[in-house]
């Protein structure tokens, strides 16, 4: 990489669907394409839900094996071949593939890499839904140092990853934004606001806690509904303990969306009832359409988000009187919906790519970005 003008990005991605983490690296990768660097998306699985959302300019490209354990030989090629000058991972499965992949790549084409660590990591080994992600946290206890990079969402997770899982301070960063809102989400307007409607949007599985939400909701008023969008294995434990406690007619599962802003642009009050979130870009897409937001106080991102409670109600992990009592407060107050916009646009994917740049940047001379790319910030189209 002797030529610093033709750096090259490479992120790799376990497949072109899922939640906040896919979908973040998706609109990174359009971001940064669309400012004329040259941007591949290595992924197993190049079909799948959120492939219509990756841009014409990125190319998408398939890594042999299929699944992650058979991902390595694949991962190394791609990086032989494409000749990145960085390689960009996200989650703890596909950032223990990227760091055997990349230290078995020979040096002479070798990236840079850079790990984005969007979990809790000490909470994530145990409780993380995935079982191989919980056995990559395992090992990235002791490997997570060789990264050149590791980036964090979240303070709580910088400080983690220093004091739980040896990475060297020089080495973390904890990223000013994240690429949360795309240019479509900023340009829409007010929804038609659905009166009584309270709706969660996120997997249906265990760390979320949708549990203690319909528990909550089981307790309020008769004339609020519910509405949680996702999908996942709590789907059908959720549906019987609607019924159990009388409000399966009140509770709609609606199942996974690509656009939760059509979501939280209906909903009079957003609520995140995680146990423990890496970010929690659920909760900037909430305020992103003005909507008030209840949350836990969970591992890490609720609070950082939420400025210790100045942008929403924070509550109780787990406790569905509290939430419920946190649901009836969000409700009785009048929202500033401008207020919690511009909180929200903090997190919007040109500054996040501003950012990840600046990351870039800061790796050496081997991966230093161009400076006249490097100006081109505010004037890309996201879909090239």
């Amino acid at each position: 990489m002797s030529d610093p003008r033709a750096l090259r990005i490479a992120f790799f991605i376990r497949a072109l669907k899922g939640g906040g983490a896919q979908r973040d690296t998706i609109l990174l990768a359009n971001e940064i394409a669309a400012r004329g660097i040259p941007v591949d998306l290595l992924t197993l699985v190049p079909d799948g839900p959120l492939r219509p959302l990756v841009a014409p300019c990125v190319s998408i490209v398939p890594i042999g094996g299929g699944k992650l354990r058979a991902a390595v030989p694949g991962l190394r090629r791609a990086l032989i071949e494409r000749r990145p000058g960085v390689l960009i991972s996200a989650e703890a499965a596909p950032n223990l593939v990227a760091l055997l992949a990349t230290k078995l790549t020979p040096r002479t084409r070798r990236p840079r890499l850079l790990l984005r660590e969007v979990g809790s990591p000490s909470i994530a080994q145990r409780l993380d839904p995935y079982r191989q992600n919980r056995i990559a946290y395992r090992v990235l206890r002791f490997v997570y140092r060789f990264a050149d990079a590791i980036v964090t969402l979240t303070e709580g997770a910088r400080r983690d990853l220093a004091e739980n899982f040896g990475v060297p301070a020089d080495r973390l960063v904890k990223m000013s934004a994240n690429a949360v809102i795309d240019a479509a989400a900023a340009r829409a307007g007010e929804g038609t606001r659905e009166k009584g409607l309270l709706v969660s949007v996120g997997r249906l599985s265990p760390e979320k806690d949708h549990a203690t939400l319909v528990r909550a909701f089981a307790k309020l008023d008769r004339s609020l509904r519910l509405e949680i969008a996702g999908d996942g294995p709590m789907r059908d434990a959720l549906q019987s303990l609607a019924r159990e406690l009388g409000v399966s007619d009140r509770v709609t599962l609606s199942g996974f969306v690509t656009d939760p802003f059509s979501v939280f642009r209906r909903a009079e009050l957003a609520i995140s009832s995680s146990r423990y979130e890496g970010f929690g870009n659920a909760i900037v897409e909430a305020l992103a359409c003005g909507t008030p937001v209840v949350a836990t106080d969970c591992p890490y991102g609720p609070r950082e988000i939420l400025a210790d409670g100045r942008y929403g109600v924070l509550t109780s992990v787990g406790d569905a009187d509290a939430l419920g009592r946190a649901i009836t407060q969000a409700l009785a107050a009048t929202p500033d919906r401008a207020a919690l916009r511009a909180r929200a646009a903090m997190h919007t994917v040109a500054r996040a790519a501003d950012a990840l740049l600046a990351i870039v940047d800061g790796l050496g001379n081997d991966a230093r970005m161009p400076a006249p790319r490097a100006r081109l910030m505010e004037q890309a189209d996201p879909r090239c």
